[in-house]
């Protein structure tokens, strides 16, 4: 496992943490101990521009102290925007990271000095000792602070947070949950960084990715959901990503301290299924994939049903879609001729409801092992792309017939209706986008 540098690395293991209330003439330091029970004011630090000095001072302090990370104090508006301070303090917090090479994690400290000023008023010390003193307790305050939200909050681990995994990750974060994501890319790691969510760069293929390191440094995630992509530029088989990876996953689960089981949660897809010949496939249906990727992901299924760690919940969603996602548009616009029978069907669901399922599975009591998820309004083939062709100001769709006869399997996606009611009915859900070719005009226009 690779944690991002700097102020990317918001994944604080156990042990003592220093909570930092950051001045441009002082800088208030507070420490917790090893537990995390108790945070209390340490020193001031008084601050003259000597950079070299200061690394000194928080490298010895790690040194000293047995830290393990900092908790900064971001001083936000009182709505709760940043403040003209904020990106000051983050670049402080990013320079702390780099001199100490510890992670460093930020926490609202809106009203800290104000509630400093009033816990000492009260104390016999001079109107300096007490300026002084404020900016420790302001420290402590920080720190306590963050201590108290991150025993609060659910822990939810989303493994791959790309398309799907990242609404799923915002959906938690709007809830107040701590979210921690992973991904293989530094890039990604900022913009996931940028909504919200804590970093991770981790690539599940590798032979030892550091689930290990990374269950010890975050703790217990009451949820753990599965939504890795598959890229082909990577090098990587789908048995690499979604058998391999996952298998790996599944064991440091089940050897990791946890005094009970996460949930999980696997997006898996409808391409479990080859062509049903235009059939409804639900929950009971036998699978019979054509293609490497459903072979694969039905080995994942029974992985995770199996594992010590599971058995979890998974997911059969069928072709996501929403902004940024439509189905071959960008094929169409160049002409190019889609390789499937224009009169079978298409089975969709978008993304946000897609999302939206993987959190009512997460908070569901006893969900059961597999749902198959879709908008339960299949079309065809030919009418979507008809459809999506005028409003893209396309030609109009081609079709390759070589690619599919009466007797052959009907190339990517074959033919079947998928029925989602099981899932829509446990689950209690009601989707907001249930009619793909009514959501076409506002996604080809964004």
């Amino acid at each position: 496992m690779m944690p991002a540098s700097g102020p990317l690395a918001r994944v604080i293991p156990r042990g003592r943490v220093a909570g930092i209330d950051y001045g441009r003439k002082r800088i208030g330091v507070a420490i917790c101990d090893a537990e995390r029970i108790l945070a209390s004011p340490w020193c001031v630090r008084e601050a003259n521009g000597d950079h070299a000095a200061d690394a000194a001072f928080f490298q010895g302090l790690v040194r000293d102290e047995a830290l393990v990370g900092f908790v900064v104090g971001l001083p936000l508006n009182t709505d709760g925007t940043p403040s003209a301070m904020s990106r000051e303090v983050e670049r402080f917090g990013g320079w702390l990271g780099r001199a100490t090479g510890l992670p460093v994690a930020y926490q609202d400290e809106r009203y800290t000095s104000h509630e400093a000023a009033t816990m000492l008023a009260g104390v016999g010390l001079s109107r300096g000792q007490k300026k002084s003193r404020s900016d420790a307790v302001a420290a402590q305050l920080v720190l306590r602070g963050w201590m108290e939200s991150a025993k609060a909050a659910p822990l939810r681990l989303v493994v791959g947070c790309g398309y799907l995994g990242e609404r799923v990750a915002r959906r938690w974060l709007a809830r107040g949950n701590r979210v921690v994501a992973t991904t293989r890319d530094r890039a990604r790691a900022e913009a996931i960084e940028a909504f919200g969510a804590e970093p991770i760069i981790l690539d599940v293929t590798a032979d030892d990715p550091g689930w290990e390191k990374l269950f010890l440094a975050i703790g217990f995630p009451a949820t753990v959901v599965w939504t890795v992509g598959f890229d082909r530029s990577a090098g990587a088989s789908y048995h690499d990503v979604h058998a391999a990876g996952l298998t790996r996953l599944l064991d440091a689960l089940a050897s990791a301290p946890f005094s009970s089981k996460p949930r999980l949660i696997f997006a898996s897809s409808t391409g479990v299924w080859g062509d049903e010949r235009g059939g409804i496939v639900n929950e009971d249906t036998p699978t019979d994939p054509t293609r490497e990727a459903g072979r694969v992901l039905v080995e994942a299924e029974r992985l995770l049903g199996a594992h010590a760690a599971g058995p979890g919940t998974a997911l059969r969603f069928a072709g996501l879609y929403g902004p940024g996602r439509v189905p071959r548009l960008s094929a169409l616009r160049a002409g190019a001729a889609i390789a499937a029978d224009p009169d079978s069907w298409l089975n969709l669901i978008h993304v946000d409801d897609a999302a939206a399922v993987v959190v009512a599975v997460a908070d569901a009591p006893s969900p059961r092992p597999l749902y198959v998820v879709a908008n339960g309004q299949p079309v065809r083939r030919r009418d979507w792309y008809d459809r999506l062709a005028t409003l893209a100001g396309a030609p109009p769709p081609t079709w390759d017939t070589t690619a599919w006869d009466t007797t052959a399997p009907r190339g990517r996606g074959g033919d079947k209706r998928v029925d989602p009611s099981l899932v829509l009915a446990d689950l209690g859900i009601t989707l907001e986008h249930p009619d793909a070719l009514a959501s076409l005009p506002n996604l080809v226009d964004a």
